[in-house]
């Protein structure tokens, strides 16, 4: 368009023109002018295009009605190198008028199909006005005066549209005057592209007004709302594809015990549910996969689309940004999560448990007390220089009885035995707690691992279910931990690291191993597999957020409003969430989080066996420390003794 090129259209046709007797050209356009305003605002329009051949006193009485009604307009000639270059907005209403009665000039507009098919969009209301009476409402006297009959109405309009995709979502509208000299409209549109072109009346004596449209628009309301007809397609043999990524485990569409290819059998109820609304059929072409952008191709499903061979998917895919090259998503009809189950590792393998029955303080506070007891023994054995017990016994006897062990030496005060017992009972009660607090320890789960790089940090393998999206969007990600996930723990493995649902739950419940997965097949393995106690203990950490899917259908398809607010529809009256709870698997719950136990293992006691392995070291050490010494010290009595000897030899000598 010229002056506002983004603009949406409506489009008034006029058509060569058989004179009728004693109507004048000036009346005509008059009429015309004023049953154009008229049908823009009922519409609603915002601007006008005008391709005529009108003179200049034409023009400016059109542009005087119409800019008074509030609309903008603008005027082209019915030129190949001006119509190539109208481009509608897709956001407003607008309108393009034609005026046919510019005879052989709008020959070459008819030929061209493929710049018009442009213009018929959902919000491009096309009027098309003839000046002529259609023949099957000529009277006998009238017919005498015309030399050669036109061809019927139908017959030249399915000719005229024969390439035109006058589709169900598009408005194209026909006006011709009647013998009353009022007027009569009708809109034309066609179930499908070699379908035969409907025409079916709006109004039957319309008479345009200055102040008219609200009667024309009322029309059109109705019109609207029993548009019931538009939705039948007649049987068309719809361009439909699907993807089946995994054929060996297929099974049909109906089949809900196979996890694979969710995206497909979930979303084909609602393609069903259209079959049955919209009366058509389906020509399917089954790939094996959705397909993504290669230099600059597609494949699968969406190179389908590219080469426009395929008009409807019959599945949903993940809603792309690249794929917006060659599809237009209608809405969101499945929101699939994908996430990493694992089982946090016990307490006992990321932590000392020995340590952590007691905070420092308490720790602290064992310690000190058995100073101040060692300290009072040893002050008593020195003030009553009667007890039997040494400072290195006193010690050994607190150890002892800190550890729940006795000692076979009797204390000869009553002051030291009241000690010693008050030392026990002490011991007794601060025992019982750590002994509990470790039986509790050892059945408890950790909460080492709650993001992603905790993950990566953490000893546990790694794997992900075996996917089409599954490789793209790990090696996508800008996430830092979820790389560092992908090139540490699932890289490496190659190939191996991708597995199916089955074998990936079941290493989570057998190893220490964490397995992303699709949480509908995750799910239905977890019910199958694990007990109830075992459910409580998995976890779920979000690595890659899928986008939402939605059905796709062919860029600029002219059933895509159509088919979009049919899904709407069943969104509405809840067929999808119907649909959505019998094909998705829900989260198992937690019945009995405190049933089942777990086993103590080797790694549970491995700090006691290396507390144990350096008390054997420092035993030995110490052992050989008093064998050396006391070597040491029996050869220095022995060199002494015969000294001694030898002395007293000499002096009995």
């Amino acid at each position: 368009m010229k002056g506002y090129v983004s603009t949406n259209v409506v489009c008034l046709m006029c058509f060569p023109i058989f004179w009728r007797t004693g109507c004048a050209i000036d009346t005509w356009h008059q009429n015309v002018s004023t049953l154009a305003v008229n049908y823009y605002q009922a519409r609603h329009a915002k601007s006008v295009t005008v391709v005529s051949c009108w003179k200049a006193d034409e023009r400016y009485e059109f542009f005087r009605l119409i800019t008074k009604a509030g609309l903008m307009v603008d005027f082209v000639e019915p030129k190949h190198e001006t119509i190539v270059t109208l481009q509608p907005n897709r956001v407003s209403q607008g309108g393009l008028l034609i005026d046919a009665s510019c005879g052989t000039e709008m020959s070459e507009f008819w030929q061209m199909d493929h710049s018009l098919n442009q213009l018929l969009v959902g919000n491009l209301h096309w009027l098309i006005v003839e000046n002529r009476i259609p023949m099957e409402k000529v009277t006998t006297s009238e017919r005498e005066l015309i030399d050669e009959l036109p061809l019927p109405m139908e017959l030249l309009y399915n000719e005229r549209f024969r390439t035109l995709e006058a589709l169900p979502s598009t408005s194209v509208v026909l006006a011709f005057p009647n013998a009353a000299g009022s007027w009569e409209l009708r809109e034309l549109f066609k179930p499908y592209r070699k379908a035969v072109l409907s025409m079916e009346n709006i109004a039957s004596n319309y008479m345009p007004t200055v102040a008219g449209y609200g009667a024309l628009g009322q029309q059109l309301k109705i019109r609207g709302n029993n548009a019931g007809r538009r939705r039948n397609l007649q049987g068309f043999s719809m361009p439909c594809g699907t993807a089946t990524t995994s054929p060996e485990y297929f099974k049909g569409f109906d089949d809900r015990n196979d996890v694979h290819d969710l995206f497909t059998k979930a979303n084909f109820p609602f393609i069903k549910e259209l079959m049955y609304d919209l009366n058509f059929t389906l020509n399917m072409v089954q790939v094996d996969k959705v397909g993504y952008k290669h230099n600059g191709t597609f494949s699968g499903v969406m190179g389908k689309f590219q080469n426009r061979t395929i008009e409807l998917g019959c599945l949903g895919t993940l809603m792309r940004t690249e794929r917006l090259e060659v599809v237009d998503f209608m809405i969101v009809t499945l929101i699939i999560k994908s996430s990493i189950i694992f089982r946090q590792p016990p307490l006992s393998i990321v932590a000392n448990i020995f340590e952590l029955p007691f905070s420092v303080g308490v720790w602290a506070c064992c310690f000190g007390l058995m100073a101040i007891y060692w300290i009072a023994m040893v002050v008593i054995r020195y003030l009553t220089k009667g007890e039997k017990f040494t400072p290195i016994e006193s010690l050994v006897y607190i150890f002892g009885t800190m550890c729940q062990r006795g000692y076979d030496v009797v204390p000869h005060f009553n002051g030291t035995r009241l000690l010693m017992f008050s030392l026990q009972l002490t011991s007794f009660f601060i025992i019982t707690s750590y002994s509990a607090s470790i039986v509790a320890l050892l059945q408890s789960p950790s909460r080492a691992i709650v993001s992603v790089g905790d993950l990566v940090r953490s000893p546990l393998k790694a794997g992900v279910m075996d996917t089409s999206y599954g490789r793209v969007y790990y090696q996508e990600t800008q996430d830092p931990d979820v790389q560092d996930l992908y090139r540490r723990k699932i890289k490496p493995h190659g190939e191996r690291a991708f597995m199916e649902p089955t074998e990936g739950i079941g290493r989570v419940k057998q190893e220490m191993y964490a397995f992303e997965a699709e949480v509908n097949a995750a799910y239905k393995v977890i019910k199958e597999t694990f007990a109830p106690e075992e459910v409580c203990k998995l976890q779920e950490l979000e690595a890659i957020k899928l986008p939402p899917f939605g059905i796709p259908i062919v860029k600029g398809s002219k059933y895509r409003e159509l088919i979009r607010q049919r899904l709407m529809w069943q969104r509405e009256v809840g067929i999808i969430r119907r649909f959505n709870i019998i094909w998705i698997h829900q989260k198992p719950q937690c019945e009995n989080r405190n049933a089942g136990y777990s086993s103590v293992g080797l790694v549970e006691m491995r700090y006691l066996y290396f507390f144990l392995a350096v008390g054997f070291l420092i035993a030995l050490v110490t052992l050989l420390v008093e064998r050396s010494w006391w070597q040491e010290v029996t050869q220095k009595l022995k060199s002494r003794t015969a000294i001694i000897k030898r002395e007293n030899l000499k002096l009995k000598i």
